[in-house]
């Protein structure tokens, strides 16, 4: 399974310039025989708190990119992930859209706002894993990344990897670092973290990852725009969470889940 995460700037409002950004960054990705991409956090609006402008953006990707990247996805038979605004029930949702290659999209909205994002966005209520050629995905954007029990439970439903979209900013790098590698060695599961990079609405971290259930970060972006790609091996996290030798740490063995329930009140 040969997976690529895609570093880029979205501009804010340029809702045109980044589709196009896009479609080249997923036209170069199927030339490299790549079976799934991950885009950034807000990739078709830009990341902002400006509810006007998300506005646009959700009726553009409604109107526009959902149609063009649906038969991109077809054409070119790759798994798209990408960030964008949208309207459900009239408020506006921070949302991952999945598209996987047919008619039918998937789609998951940011469960956990970051500051001003309370604001503008309404949160969703669910979680999101998926099946893609026998492996089960999960998904999470940005700030849900330091909240371990989202990872955890999307570990739980079976999944081997875990797509993340990023739009965090470069003063809580040392936070993205260690939260990135955490949740990778914590539930033994491959991450893949596509982030926002340069200075837009704040100056983001960048990094893009690839990281590997032991924490090692596989390939990685510094600074700019970019694309990286890896060949995933799903099998291998039965290494991590259950043997007991060599270098795997096998916490999920060893996890006492009739501990960490809520008894009265109190854990």
């Amino acid at each position: 399974m040969r997976v690529a995460a895609v570093q880029m700037l979205p501009l804010i409002g340029e809702f045109e310039e980044n589709l196009g950004k896009i479609e080249r960054f997923v036209e170069e990705a199927a030339l490299n025989d790549v079976d799934m991409i991950v885009f950034p956090e807000l990739t078709v609006s830009g990341y902002t708190w400006d509810g006007k402008t998300l506005e646009k953006g959700a009726r553009f990707f409604d109107e526009v990119a959902k149609k063009k990247l649906l038969r991109l996805s077809r054409e070119r038979q790759i798994v798209i992930v990408v960030g964008t605004p949208r309207i459900v029930l009239g408020n506006l949702r921070n949302s991952l859209v999945i598209f996987k290659k047919k008619r039918e999209l998937l789609f998951y909205d940011k469960t956990h706002l970051f500051r001003r994002e309370k604001d503008v966005f309404e949160p969703g209520e669910y979680f999101l894993t998926f099946s893609y050629k026998g492996v089960v995905f999960g998904t999470l954007i940005c700030y849900e990344i330091g909240f371990p029990e989202i990872s955890r439970i999307l570990t739980f439903r079976g999944s081997k990897v875990i797509l993340s979209s990023f739009a965090f900013g470069k003063e809580r790098e040392h936070t993205y670092d260690i939260a990135t590698r955490a949740r990778a060695v914590e539930n033994s599961v491959f991450l893949v973290a596509s982030s926002t990079s340069g200075r837009g609405f704040v100056e983001f971290v960048g990094r893009t990852r690839i990281v590997a259930p032991n924490g090692k970060i596989l390939k990685e972006i510094g600074a700019g725009e970019g694309m990286i790609f890896k060949d995933l091996n799903p099998d291998i996290v039965y290494h991590y969470r259950y043997d007991e030798e060599a270098d795997s740490h096998a916490y999920l063995r060893n996890y006492k889940i009739h501990m960490y329930t809520l008894q009265k009140g109190r854990l």
